[in-house]
């Protein structure tokens, strides 16, 4: 689900703000301060271990302590998005063996040792035991240390066979985990833009373990621990009893080095000295209000240093920046005197923190990294820079520590936010990129000032939200506020080039439990009802509305034909606009302003503490970062017309969802547009065909492909197909080999200029608007739901509430709709039959208890024949073909109750003891063994204590009968056939049922147990004239 991942090097957009700072994202690898070079990402992660408790159901009355565990920060809490590796899911990291690898250093400030914790088997997120941590403010590295052992619940029990952990452990939610590798529905928002999971594997042998995190999100830190998840079809189930009886426990502490960063204040200068032999990097920390759209880092060297190495520098929002976390970076020279400025987009409202210190080795290629927002002062010009190029191509400067001393002085400058302009500048962009020596040009003439700054402003039309809270758990959702005369907007409205942002919290513990849940729709048919709906009742639309806008399907009124008349009425998405058009208005006019409506787009952008700028086709900027757009609708069919993103166990903090309209000519114009610009880009790049060869799928038909591109005529006459499958091959490996790669993102900048040209979005354009309806709710599990074969729940651990789906029908996966490994009607019907009609051989046994004068045995027998199949009749059908007489708990009580009785009185019988000791055992029996089976129904000892009850009576019976009348008791054909008959049907009986039983073979196995324990019976049972010896 989560394997998404996002080329940050890619195109530009029409719109001059946004064009420009995508230019920038695109140059960042080709340029630097001298010139700009990006840092090398490094991992921050070590080995090390981990712990959880084990969950419990709860209700309301139980959670009244959750409130306590949430702490007020020290500072501003402002949550950052951490942006985690590209993955399929969350990062492992497996604990090293041995412990002095992984000591941690010294300096640590012990703060958290939590309490031994019961692991349990994860069979669902029920099964999770939560750890919980919080880390301070100004937290260079927080370390975790983990041990898991096994402790035996029997005074007489051999040693415990360790088992294998798994932990999850992430900042401000629960980790949202797949054990069983199932995918994540795909609605839900992709894991790279929350926050990292940290992930061990290690066993319970006792060893500790040490996790270190570098730069770690202050505030709440959640783990969630389990006896790591196995195929439960091919585990045997075992009878409590006759395995070990052990407990998984596990201990866990936390610890964590801090540093002093120097504090800055806005438009002050701040002198300092950068020296070689520090051993941490030189923090500073400033605020940024919530009114600064963009900060300025003036940085100024006031003695360079000739010898010395490159200045790493690297901003990061709420915590202390990494290697791999960071809002900026750059690589500084030290070597000149100047001006340096670094433009970055802070997080509204949150403590900031700069890290700048000598690079100690050459940093590698770094084509992947984002660098972007810097201006050189006339100082720091093109000599400078190739310099340094060539001290970086003749390798590293050894210099003694002394001489590597850097002053200089830091300056803040902050730029507040703009208002929305009601028109912005077109901007063409290129298809081609720019080289780095138009760049380096254009800085070179580039004079800093006081507010001047290389990115442009983030306009959005602010809309404030309002929050309605529920009694229920996790229970809220968002509203526009009301109008002056209190009714509630139903519709939000866009307008092209000017995204709308709303801007919501997410509280924190008490509202992480659930999902989050946002849905938008461009439809004709949600207008007031649903939505008056959703406000008259508080309790019961609140967790379900995202789904209603997804969910409802009704016939949808068709757009009116374009202009007609001089008044003309268009249908765009939920609301009517009619516009009058004058009677001096030109038909080109008339055809820009209904055209515009023929195709709308809406980009919906969702990410914590940061607000996305929609990018045409389908991508959200966010600063240094593009991803994946999180919904992208659009008005043309009705499959299209919705969206919906789910968070699970959303992070605390505020959230921001933008969404930008875009607008395009008619359909048939859009595709005569891409069909054109295909054939445009492989007439580009026909030279690659020369050198294309087997397995290339081009090959059969090569050289008419050559000559076409190479005629114009040809190539406009080319259909369709023929032009899509060349521009394949070109993007193909097996036919480009390395240059696949690259051709690919040639492509897509080349296609979206070309598309960008009739999408009307990257400028204000009043002719271009719209209005969708949509619903912020929060609710447990998935919507308040779990698919058709799942249960919602609240579950309890470590004092915190969470929600989770338990599935039936061995359906699986967050929502239960994963279904490979559910059975067919058939097999279930027939796994039901098989448990419940073998039940019917108890029959022959019952016929010949009456026969042979066991009335009270013949009522035992029916009744354990009775219960057991109205048991397994309630218990195996899966719910498509199960019958419940009552309660099933109840069923089963009384089918471990019969059929314990039953052997009881067997084995009485058998003893053939005096009848008036025969109805006392009877009742004694009864008695105790309906206290033993509500006390465990499932212990080893409540089927032990009657059975070798039974066989110490039949030995004293039979050996004192023996010794009477000095003859061998009972007859030689009992003792001969009957009884290692029935003893054999009792051992095989015993070895399926507390050895052979896995859950895929359960039925087949259990069915066996039923049988031959019926059939034992009928050799068991005495009959007078087998039993007694005859005279």
């Amino acid at each position: 689900m989560y394997s998404r991942s996002s080329n940050t090097s890619r195109g530009t957009t029409s719109t001059v703000a946004l064009g420009v700072l995508l230019v920038l994202l695109t140059l960042a690898t080709n340029r630097s301060l001298c010139s700009v070079a990006p840092h090398p990402a490094t991992s921050s992660v070590t080995s090390s271990e981990y712990t959880s408790s084990s969950s419990s159901s709860v209700t309301s009355s139980e959670t009244s302590n959750l409130t306590d565990r949430s702490h007020p920060p020290d500072e501003p809490d402002v949550t950052t998005s951490r942006t985690a590796v590209p993955s399929s899911g969350p990062r492992t990291d497996t604990a090293a063996q041995s412990e002095q690898s992984s000591v941690p250093p010294e300096g640590q400030i012990p703060l958290e040792r939590l309490p031994s914790n019961t692991l349990l088997k994860y069979t669902a997120y029920k099964d999770v035991s939560i750890l919980h941590f919080r880390i301070p403010t100004d937290t260079r590295t927080a370390f975790f240390s983990f041990k898991a052992y096994e402790e035996s619940k029997g005074a007489f029990q051999r040693n415990c066979k360790p088992n294998d952990i798994t932990l999850h452990l992430k900042a401000g939610s629960y980790p949202v985990i797949s054990p069983e590798n199932i995918t994540f529905p795909k609605h839900f928002l992709d894991a790279e833009e929350r926050f990292e999971i940290h992930s061990l594997q290690f066993k319970s042998d006792s060893t500790t373990r040490r996790l270190s995190i570098e730069g770690p999100h202050p505030g709440n830190w959640f783990a969630v621990a389990f006896i790591s998840w196995t195929d439960p079809n091919n585990e045997r189930i075992e009878q409590q009893g006759l395995a070990a009886s052990c407990e998984t426990l596990l201990m866990s502490e936390m610890s964590v080095t801090n540093v002093q960063p120097q504090m800055l204040n806005v438009d002050v200068r701040h002198e300092g000295t950068l020296a070689a032999d520090q051993q941490e990097p030189q923090s500073f920390k400033f605020f940024v209000p919530s009114n600064v759209s963009i900060v300025t880092w003036r940085f100024t060297i006031t003695q360079p240093c000739a010898n010395c190495t490159d200045v790493s520098f690297h901003v990061q929002a709420s915590a202390l920046p990494t290697s791999r976390n960071y809002l900026q970076n750059a690589i500084i020279c030290p070597n000149q005197t100047g001006d340096v400025s670094i433009d970055f987009y802070p997080h509204e409202s949150a403590w900031h923190y700069v890290d700048m210190d000598f690079m100690r080795e050459n940093p590698p290629n770094s084509s992947g990294t984002i660098v972007a927002g810097f201006h050189i002062n006339d100082t720091i010009g093109t000599d400078a820079t190739n310099q340094t190029e060539e001290r970086r191509k003749e390798g590293p400067t050894t210099v003694t520590p002394e001489a590597q001393t850097l002053m200089y002085t830091v300056e803040l400058i902050y730029h507040a936010h703009e208002s929305v302009p009601g028109t912005a500048s077109t901007m063409t962009p290129s298809t081609e990129e720019p080289t780095s020596e138009s760049v380096d040009s254009a800085d070179e003439s580039d004079t800093l000032t006081a507010d001047t700054k290389s990115l442009p402003n983030r306009n959005f039309d602010r809309y404030p939200v309002l929050r309605q809270t529920y009694r229920e758990f996790f229970m809220f959702d968002y509203d526009l506020l009301p109008d002056v005369n209190g009714t509630v907007p139903v519709t939000l409205n866009l307008t092209a080039g000017i995204p709308a942002l709303m801007k919501f919290d997410v509280n924190d513990v008490y509202d992480i439990g659930g999902t989050l849940s946002f849905a938008v729709a461009m439809r004709q048919d949600l207008k007031g009802s649903l939505i008056d709906a959703r406000h008259e009742s508080t309790n019961e639309h609140a967790g379900v509305v995202a789904e209603k806008l997804i969910d409802i399907q009704e016939e949808f009124v068709p757009e009116l034909p374009a202009a007609m008349t001089t008044t003309t009425t268009t249908t765009t998405s939920t609301t009517t606009t009619t516009t009058t058009m004058a009677p001096s208005t030109t038909e080109a006019e008339k055809s820009k302003q209904t055209a515009g409506k023929a195709n709308q787009t809406v980009i919906v952008c969702l990410r914590l503490e940061e607000p996305g700028i929609p990018t045409w086709p389908d991508k959200c900027v966010y600063g240094r970062h593009i991803y994946p757009a999180a919904i992208v609708i659009n008005n043309t069919d009705a499959d299209t017309n919705t969206g919906l993103v789910h968070v699970p166990f959303p992070e605390p903090g505020s959230w921001y969802v933008t969404l930008g309209l875009f607008c395009h000519g008619s359909e048939a114009t859009a595709r005569s547009t891409i069909i054109d610009s295909v054939k445009d880009f492989v007439r580009s790049y026909r030279s690659t065909l020369e050198a294309m060869r087997p397995p290339c799928s081009c090959t059969d038909r090569l050289s008419y492909y050559r000559s076409c591109l190479a005629d114009d005529a040809c190539l406009s006459m080319l259909n369709e197909t023929e032009t899509l499958k060349i521009k394949e091959c070109i993007m193909d490996a097996k036919c480009t080999g390395s240059r696949s790669d690259e051709l690919a993102r040639k492509f897509e900048m080349h296609h979206k200029y070309a598309t960008e040209q009739s999408v009307q979005g990257g400028v204000a354009d009043s002719t271009c608007n719209s209005s969708v309806v949509f619903t912020i709710s929060s609710s447990p599990c998935v919507a308040g739901r779990c698919g058709r074969f799942g249960r919602c729940y609240h579950y309890m651990s470590g004092g915190f509430v969470f929600s989770t789906c338990l599935c039936l029908r061995n359906y699986r996966g967050w929502d239960c709709t994963e279904d490979s490994q559910v059975p067919s009607s058939a097999s279930i019907l027939l796994a039901s039959l098989m448990l419940t009609l073998s039940n019917l051989l108890f029959l022959p046994s019952i016929f010949y208890a009456v026969k042979r004068g066991y009335h009270s045995e013949a009522i035992i027998y029916f009744f354990a024949m009775f219960f057991s199949a109205f048991y397994h009749a309630c218990d195996s059908g899966e719910e498509e073909f199960s019958f419940c007489l009552v309660k099933i708990g109840v069923l089963q009580f009384c089918d471990f109750y019969c059929g314990l009785l039953a052997i009881w009185v067997t084995l009485i019988a058998m003893s053939n003891i005096r009848h008036q000791f025969v109805s006392l055992l009877h009742m004694l029996g009864a008695i105790l063994l309906a206290f033993g089976t509500e006390l465990n129904k499932q212990s080893l000892w409540v089927f032990l204590a009657p059975a070798l009850t039974g066989i110490c009576l039949i030995s004293v019976s039979w050996g004192l009968r023996c010794r009477k009348t000095k003859r061998c008791f009972p007859a030689r054909s009992y003792l001969a056939l009957y009884l290692p008959i029935g003893s054999v049907l009792v051992m095989v009986g015993l070895v399926c049922f507390a050895f052979l039983q896995t859950k895929q073979n359960y039925h087949i196995v259990h069915s066996i147990w039923h049988m031959v324990m019926a059939l034992s019976i009928l050799c068991l049972l005495p009959d007078r004239k087998t039993f007694h010896p005859k005279c």
